[in-house]
């Protein structure tokens, strides 16, 4: 690999939207990524290390559950100077915060990135701090699941991993749930799969159950410095009806009531104070019950689902270059109230194998359509909705009006007609 020349700033996790938004922002041979070595043979990473001016090499060196990768970075800065380190994926987040640290540099925190990486830990230490939560309990076993759900019979229950990614595991059970589905809700959850995500070595998972809330869920990006709030966006979001509560469309910013649209502000300043926040990118996600927001978690990287895109069509300006520019140290110059609205909705199909797709550059053309993706190919072996790694595209569009923007989405993706065979239905596989 050719060695870095200038100081390098420092990504951990190889994501190549996060890279190519940076190109024009960084000088060229002055990022280097940070990947774990079983993520890099799982993914074409090697195929694309020259896609891009900016990037001087892909560094191999474990992150996921471990700290190999903190070292790697350390001896970085020895031989070039490390300018800065950015989380580049969500099992990234307290890799990166720690090599901060360790370097004297702008970043989460080792303890808020440990926080915000755990929603069992996050849920004690915003308890703890006064802020409002949802009952629930650490799990270990479906009895122990159920246990939880007998505690309070007519309670719908929410089933999660603590530190997993992407909805992934995630299901609702309702109330009086009998043992059969308890059971087969904790197998499925505990053994959910991500595939590519994941390394292939020992991990430790932890699981959680707690009191499903009733409400609207809306998203909070927000760009924190040493504490101190310097941005922040409200984002509506829609989910699947059904036991997985996956994503299926976003709107921002959301069209909120002024007593709620403060009461977010004051949540996220309470949850920066709660977790200890230094510096970087939350993005935390609040249930709107009729008592007030309730968090729900939140995480410590930029917020996937292109909402880094929406925010720049809204707000303009580029939120990579804004959080690049943080975690080196310099305060962004950043947009105080937004230009337009922005939504995406999200593409899926039911179970089956994919045996067409058509209406696509129809699609492309209606009204306010910036980008529409499809990943559906004929052939491909549909598992349907269980995890946000099992939609099959999306088109983003803009309006005037949050409402505008999501009829403008949600039109487009209407017109993108995916085909399925159910026969196929038995042989596909979960993400």
């Amino acid at each position: 690999m050719t060695q870095p020349v200038v100081p390098q700033l420092v990504m951990v996790g190889f994501f190549p939207a996060f890279i190519r938004a940076l190109e024009e922002h960084l000088p060229p041979r002055s990022l280097t990524v940070v990947e774990d070595p079983g993520i890099y043979a799982k993914k074409p990473i090697a195929a694309l290390e020259g896609s891009f001016r900016c990037l001087t090499e892909v560094r191999l060196a474990a992150y996921q559950q471990s700290g190999e990768a903190v070292g790697e970075i350390v001896r970085l800065h020895r031989e070039t100077g490390v300018t800065g380190v950015l989380p580049g994926l969500e099992y990234a987040v307290e890799a990166a915060a720690e090599a901060a640290e360790a370097l004297g540099l702008p970043g989460l925190g080792t303890g808020a990135a440990r926080t915000l990486r755990d929603k069992i830990r996050l849920r004690e230490t915003t308890t703890a701090a006064g802020m409002a939560a949802p009952a629930f309990r650490e799990l270990a076993s479906a009895e122990e699941l159920a246990a939880f759900l007998a505690r309070v019979p007519d309670r719908e229950t929410v089933l999660k991993p603590a530190n997993r990614q992407a909805s992934l595991g995630v299901r609702f059970l309702p109330p009086g749930a009998p043992a059969d589905e308890v059971t087969r809700a904790w197998r499925a959850t505990t053994g959910a799969d991500e595939g590519a995500q994941i390394a292939d070595r020992p991990m430790t998972w932890r699981y959680l159950a707690e009191e499903r809330l009733a409400g609207p869920e809306v998203s909070v990006e927000a760009l924190v410095a040493d504490g101190r709030l310097l941005f922040l966006n409200i984002t509506a979001k829609t989910t699947a009806d059904g036991p997985y509560p996956v994503e299926l469309g976003h709107v921002l910013p959301a069209a909120l009531p002024a007593a709620t649209d403060a009461a977010l502000r004051t949540g996220m300043e309470a949850l920066a104070g709660a977790v200890g926040i230094g510096s970087g990118i939350l993005c935390a996600e609040w249930i709107l019950t009729g008592d007030g927001p309730v968090l729900v978690e939140c995480a410590g990287r930029c917020p996937g689902d292109s909402l880094m895109e929406l925010l720049a069509l809204a707000w303009g300006g580029d939120f990579h270059h804004h959080l690049a520019d943080l975690l080196r140290g310099e305060l962004p110059v950043l947009p105080r109230t937004p230009a337009r609205c922005a939504a995406i909705r999200f593409l899926h199909a039911p179970p089956g194998t994919v045996t067409g797709v058509e209406g696509v550059e129809e699609a492309r053309e209606l009204a306010g359509v910036r980008e529409l993706a499809v990943t559906a190919t004929p052939g491909q072996l549909v598992a349907g909705l269980h995890s946000s790694w099992d939609r099959l595209g999306h088109v983003i569009a803009v309006g005037a009006t949050p409402d505008e923007a999501l009829a403008r989405a949600g039109a487009a993706a209407a017109r993108v007609r995916v085909t399925v065979d159910p026969a196929g239905a038995r042989a596909a596989p979960r993400a």
